[in-house]
């Protein structure tokens, strides 16, 4: 009687514990991945006009677009904008 108990019990609980390790020790991005920012285009040089789409400023591949041209990151003095922005992973 306690063999036929223990076993289904037993294995439900390995089968619990490996679902649980599998997103329990999943990594996470660091903060700086995680950042989002608001896109720019620029118009001229030192003059970014803003738009409202969310990027990413880490590199995945994939451009963070406004229409055809790719938004940028306006510098922390908003004078310009040089860096390029991504698409931000889902």
């Amino acid at each position: 009687m306690k063999t036929t108990i223990l076993k289904p019990a037993l294995m439900v609980a390995v089968f619990g514990f490996a679902i649980f390790s599998a997103f329990a020790f999943k990594t996470t991005k660091s903060d700086a991945e995680l950042a989002v920012f608001q896109g720019h285009i620029q118009v001229t040089p030192g003059n970014c006009e803003s738009k409202e789409v969310d990027c990413q400023d880490v590199n995945n591949g994939r451009p963070c677009l406004f229409g055809v041209t790719q938004l940028r990151k306006i510098n922390s003095g908003g004078t310009a904008c040089p860096e390029l922005l991504w698409e931000i992973d889902q």
